[in-house]
């Protein structure tokens, strides 16, 4: 590993990027933060042994999750990508915006589309990756090569952009932004607002109709990507990234709302597992007060009631971090 450390603002124009135009695998090791070895005598047949690969058990998909030295790559890469200027439109892996902001984009009223891609990252295909660092940053083959590989993972007989690194909600957009542009001027020339949270598409505004969702399907299947999970809201309510946008304001859906009151009666009746039901309570009223403000009261009551027992969990977390810590520490 070098210690090499480059300075770089932060926020540019994606012509700024220390990656645009680049050639030179030298100036790439330093960038990356590895050894010049490593990029010189670059094995691809390497890269996919530092994968992961495994059947998430909630959520039934695949997922390819890079390990060593290839996760601290990305993490490097995702650094150098997320400098860069980025579409009003993404609210997703950008700092600054989120499902909530998302959501809140959508405040205007009007009808409400909404489209996903189907199985989008592993539809994302080396080529479109290698084409983003080629022909949009205008890399040298080589260095486009190397960067494609670094950020793709083989799975049966094609290579494609892997469903667990950090870098892939924000590749995903990068590598297709010539489609979410064209999105997104379809949009507009409706007078609707269009966001982008991964794959996750919403159009809202009087012109969010059947014909734009007409356009907007053929224009995804010109990419070569599928489409499901359509939604057409017309009655001014609408659930969007997981939240319930209605007259202008946004709302905890019932369900999280139901979950968070049935943990605050689990904890009235349990004695076994109060740490872990707390834990979890207090994590969904965190997030449900950035939504509802009276979530904050809510919380406040519970820490409360209940500070004996927060005062463990919190010194469990202390522990178990101070544990972390040391693992990670090299040994004499």
């Amino acid at each position: 590993m070098t210690a090499t450390s480059i300075k770089l603002p932060k926020k540019y124009p994606l012509e700024s990027s220390p990656l645009f135009n680049l050639s030179s695998k030298k100036t790439l090791s330093e960038l990356l933060r590895v050894d010049y070895g490593l990029i010189c005598n670059f094995d691809a047949s390497k890269v996919d042994g530092l994968y992961k690969n495994f059947l998430d058990k909630k959520t039934r998909r695949f997922i390819n999750e890079p390990h060593g030295i290839l996760l601290n790559i990305h993490k490097r890469i995702l650094i150098l990508l997320g400098r860069i200027i980025h579409p009003d439109y993404l609210h997703s892996a950008v700092k600054g915006r989120s499902y909530k902001t998302n959501a809140l984009a959508h405040c205007g009223g009007g009808g409400v589309l909404k489209v996903d891609i189907k199985k989008f990252f592993p539809s994302i295909k080396f080529n479109r990756i290698h084409a983003f660092f080629s022909d949009v940053l205008h890399c040298s083959p080589d260095v486009s090569f190397i960067l494609a590989r670094l950020c793709s993972v083989q799975s049966g007989s094609a290579r494609h952009l892997p469903t667990g690194s950090c870098i892939s909600p924000l590749l995903s957009c990068l590598a297709n932004r010539g489609l979410f542009d064209a999105i997104a001027d379809m949009a507009n020339d409706r007078k609707c607002t269009f966001t982008l949270y991964v794959d996750d598409m919403t159009i809202s505004g009087e012109g969010a109709d059947g014909d734009l969702l007409t356009a907007i399907s053929k224009k995804i299947f010109s990419y070569g990507y599928g489409y499901h999970k359509i939604h057409v809201y017309r009655d001014g309510r609408a659930l969007i990234t997981g939240l319930v946008v209605q007259d202008g304001k946004i709302y905890l859906p019932h369900s999280r709302a139901k979950k968070i009151f049935d943990l605050i009666k689990l904890m009235d009746v349990t004695k076994t597992c109060q740490k872990e039901a707390l834990a979890s309570l207090v994590g969904r009223l965190s997030e449900a007060e950035q939504i509802e403000g009276h979530y904050r009261v809510i919380r406040g009551a519970v820490l409360e009631r209940y500070g004996p027992v927060w005062r463990e969990v919190t010194a469990d977390r202390s522990r178990a971090a101070h544990r972390a810590i040391a693992r990670r520490r090299p040994r004499p």
